[in-house]
């Protein structure tokens, strides 16, 4: 059992590794710091990305010795796992799990809710309709599209999985989406869902009338329907009581990674004008951004 009095009788050093210093990092890493100041007396060392893989920093490192590192983006949690396999690492700002499965050392808070979450949230926007289609690469996404069949069934929707397996067949791909298909549903996929192939996925939701459930507030800002949002001081909280526990004694291994705990959602009013959709009152009134 980890206890903060064992936090109380010494300094912890963390060591904070950042992609970015955007504002929803700053969130999380102030957020981060308040719970887990709290509980006992805390050195932070912060480090951007590209100041960290620097040789002079790896050296800092060593000297630092951090008896946990917090990272904060896939790139800065991989480096890290890199440099050490013994000192624990609690990650967040990162969508896609296998992070936490390539390195026995970290753990966290991902951006990713659990596919259950995603479509117990579709069912409260789109009451009616049935008829949910999923663009997906097979090499990286096949187990989610099971899930995502079988949780079609239990909440009630019919699942249309198109897979695509490089992006010269996301063309066609989307063409289907006149097909009788009345929501698209964007899955993490980096052959799919990219900054590469967003606009093209943009347009043809925009033109056939299908609304995009999309994977960020970016992609509600551009022309999806909504998606499901993140607090991301939450997420520092969050992210800073896993660390509390390891810093008090418990191991990596028993204390595995967590969706967010807490639910925000971003939602673009013109374009659910612009497909005859009504929201509820109660879904714009709680949202965290209404693009208007």
């Amino acid at each position: 059992m980890w206890s903060t009095a064992i936090l109380a009788e010494k300094t912890s050093q963390i060591l904070v590794i950042s992609n970015s210093n955007d504002e929803p990092y700053q969130e999380a890493i102030r957020g981060f710091k308040a719970q887990i100041s709290a509980q006992g007396k805390i050195t932070f060392t912060e480090l951007p990305l590209s100041q960290a893989q620097s040789s002079a920093s790896a050296k800092e490192i060593e000297r630092i010795k951090p008896d946990l590192i917090y990272t904060l983006g896939g790139d800065a949690t991989r480096w890290a796992s890199l440099q050490t396999s013994r000192i624990p690492i609690v990650a967040t700002m990162v969508l896609k799990d296998d992070v936490f499965r390539q390195s026995p050392n970290v753990t966290g808070v991902s951006l990713n809710y659990s596919l259950r979450i995603q479509f117990q949230w579709l069912k409260k926007f789109f009451p009616s309709q049935k008829s949910v289609a999923i663009l997906f690469n097979p090499t990286e996404n096949s187990s989610n599209i099971q899930e995502a069949r079988q949780l079609s069934q239990q909440i009630g929707f019919k699942l249309v999985a198109i897979p695509v397996e490089s992006p010269k067949e996301l063309p066609y791909a989307l063409e289907q989406l006149s097909n009788n298909v009345e929501i698209l549903f964007a899955i993490p996929d980096e052959t799919v869902m990219s900054v590469n192939t967003a606009k093209e996925v943009l347009l043809a939701s925009f033109s056939n009338k299908v609304p995009l459930v999309g994977l960020s507030d970016n992609w509600v800002k551009s022309g999806a329907f909504y998606s499901l949002s993140w607090d991301y001081e939450d997420l520092g909280r969050q992210s800073a009581i896993l660390a509390q526990k390891l810093l008090g004694g418990a191991t990596v291994q028993a204390t595995p990674p967590e969706h967010p705990r807490k639910i925000t959602y971003t939602v673009n009013a013109r374009i659910a004008e612009h497909m005859d959709m009504e929201i509820p009152q109660d879904l714009l009134k709680n949202a965290k951004m209404v693009f208007d």
